[in-house]
């Protein structure tokens, strides 16, 4: 158990240290090498406190910051379809998962790159399409733990530059954060079973922000980025060989 937590903190120390740098990306890093560690419920409950925990300091800490009026109707809306995703992290069988978080990872993954091609543009904001993405979002955080990738989707459309995008990410987490959290307490996620990886994830995750933060000025986005979409190919890969080979 001493060596599992030991994993865990190290992994949520780099995937905080990602996040902090770029904007998202915690939850991706590390729930999939997690849930081959320690198993997906706790691996999921651990990123369901750490997330908002990043969020919220990075908001208080980021300048300039998006108002949270910018973000409302995405982090509202995800908190509308929550309680659906715990529901399904609660009654689904583990291999399926695993199964399920890596291929989520995998189409993370190809937004990102979607996402991020083309010249830099400011839209205005569309009701339809934040819908849309905070409904996807709040399943996916509900069900894995990765409810970024709707979210980074349509804040890439909306454009505005780099520390914009960031910062509405920060907003999204700080605004939607403390209630996901009451979610997922009232739909058990939090027990013995998961408690100790979510306690360790806890202080790992305040040692990343602060060595992301050190690290920020240091890498660029661009090479950030390719590390960690080798990081996310190679666990989510790792992920759906180890779920199919069970499930099959």
């Amino acid at each position: 158990m001493t060596e599992e937590l030991i994993a865990v903190a190290m992994l949520a120390l780099l995937a905080t240290s990602v996040q902090t740098s770029v904007g998202f990306g915690s939850g991706l890093i590390f729930v999939p090498a997690a849930t081959l560690v320690i198993g997906a419920e706790p691996a999921i409950a651990t990123m369901l406190v750490a997330s908002p925990l990043v969020g919220v300091v990075l908001y208080a800490l980021e300048t300039p910051r998006t108002a949270l009026s910018d973000v409302v109707p995405v982090a509202g809306l995800s908190l509308i379809s929550t309680p659906l995703g715990i529901w399904l992290l609660v009654q689904s069988d583990e291999d399926m998962l695993r199964l399920l978080v890596g291929f989520a990872v995998l189409a993370s993954v190809g937004v990102n790159q979607i996402s991020s091609r083309g010249p830099e543009v400011q839209r205005q904001p569309q009701l339809a399409r934040a819908a849309a993405s905070g409904l996807a979002a709040g399943v996916m955080r509900g069900s894995t733990s990765l409810g970024g990738p709707p979210m980074v989707l349509y804040y890439h459309w909306l454009g505005g530059g780099g520390w914009r995008f960031r910062s509405r990410m920060f907003s999204s987490s700080a605004l939607s954060g403390a209630p996901s959290l009451a979610i997922a307490a009232a739909g058990g996620v939090f027990n013995t079973d998961t408690m100790p990886a979510v306690a360790t994830g806890f202080v790992a995750t305040g040692a990343g922000i602060v060595l992301g933060l050190r690290l920020r000025p240091l890498v660029t986005d661009n090479r950030l980025a390719r590390i960690t979409m080798l990081l996310l190919l190679a666990t989510s890969a790792l992920a759906i060989v180890t779920a199919s080979t069970a499930l099959l």
